[in-house]
């Protein structure tokens, strides 16, 4: 009998290791996450931030109102700032696009289609000139269509061919980047969108904007009004791998267009939309804003430009992993006295926002920084 209860104590023993284990797996492996705010840090300036990045432990903002940037360190400490003048000698406009290489040299570009690169006083070292002209007339900001891969920038610069960015077909139609040398300003187009992408046939929609990001070998393209992650390997010919779908719970999409140029958008409802994306070497972070349906945008009138600050009242902002290139995260709802993120390098790595100071509705005379963290539950 002792040995049939002992028997009885082992195996019960076992049963709850196996379960524990069990347990402990299904944490190791969960893919829900949360962001978490570590810490806060105060820049001493005042004025608007219209296009950022940070990377390796010092971060960089752009000023629209005073064409200025200004660099700082983790603890807030400025480090260098110029006020660029528009002509003449050292003409720097509108680098609202700001992309640091691995190796710390700091690239910009206008939304103009500018292309800059910058000492590291942050003044002119040269200004990068293709052999025509960019068509584009947007996209600055926290947009991210500037990369540095392998000596060459990689870039949104349409243009090419005399291709009309604004057309209703250039998607379709055109490579979408440009590979750049930075040094002789020579340049090769890449990246077709897939036939995954509605983009790709000969229906109307409305106008994206273009993101992209690099991370190691695999490029990974998103337009802003499609749920949809574009990943191509740039190893050898830029080819296309796949597209995953991060399948949002909700990501308003107004639809094909009879008409070619037609805008439904911030006039009768409010498109679903990728804001930033960041591509890093576990996963492919997107964040996005969720759309308002076409009753409540009419009642709440907020077609209105004074409306505008009111769409936070009607739609989340979201973020989401594609962890791996398959697996998908929990949606994360971003607070929004959390603005505009600079830069995720690593999963696993605090990054910077800006608070949203108007949100809050304090005004200081310092701009503040978030100090962030995604963690898994």
């Amino acid at each position: 009998m002792k040995f049939k209860y002992l028997a009885i104590v082992i195996l019960s023993i076992f049963h709850i290791a196996c379960s524990k284990k069990e347990v402990s797996d299904k944490v190791v492996f969960t893919n829900e996450w949360e962001l978490v705010i570590l810490d806060s840090i105060q820049v001493d300036y005042l004025g608007t931030v219209d296009g950022g990045d940070f990377r390796n432990g010092k971060g960089v903002f752009y000023n629209f109102e005073e064409n200025k940037l200004i660099e700082f360190d983790s603890n807030g400490r400025i480090l260098n700032e110029t006020t660029y003048p528009k002509d003449g000698p050292g003409k720097v406009q509108y680098p609202t696009q700001l992309k640091y290489a691995q190796d710390g040299r700091l690239f910009a570009a206008s939304f103009m289609g500018w292309l800059y690169e910058l000492n590291t006083n942050l003044t002119l070292k040269q200004e990068i000139k293709l052999s025509f002209l960019s068509q584009s007339q947007d996209g600055g900001g926290f947009i991210k269509n500037l990369e540095y891969y392998n000596d060459s920038l990689i870039s949104f610069y349409p243009g090419r061919d005399d291709a009309n960015p604004y057309g209703p077909h250039f998607i379709r139609d055109n490579f979408l980047l440009e590979k750049i040398d930075p040094t002789t300003g020579g340049s090769k187009p890449l990246i077709k969108i897939p036939s995954t992408s509605r983009y790709s046939t000969n229906k109307f929609f409305e106008r994206p904007i273009i993101q992209f990001g690099i991370s190691r070998n695999k490029l990974h393209l998103a337009l802003s009004n499609e749920p949809l992650i574009h990943i191509y390997d740039l190893t050898n010919g830029e080819i296309y791998l796949n597209t995953v779908d991060f399948k949002p719970s909700k990501f308003l999409d107004n639809g094909e267009h009879k008409e070619k140029n037609q805008y439904i958008s911030h006039f009768k409802m409010l498109d679903g939309r990728i804001n930033q994306l960041f591509v890093t070497e576990k996963g492919t972070v997107v964040y996005y804003k969720e759309g308002i349906e076409e009753e409540i945008f009419i009642q709440n009138e907020l077609k209105l430009r004074e409306n505008y600050p009111n769409y936070k009242d009607f739609q989340n902002q979201v973020l989401k992993i594609i962890y791996q290139d398959s697996i998908l995260s929990n949606e994360i709802i971003v607070p929004y006295n959390i603005g505009s993120i600079l830069n995720i390098e690593k999963l696993d790595k605090p990054f910077y926002s800006l608070r949203n100071d108007d949100f809050i509705g304090e005004e200081q005379d310092y701009l503040t920084f978030y100090k962030l963290q995604l963690e898994k539950k």
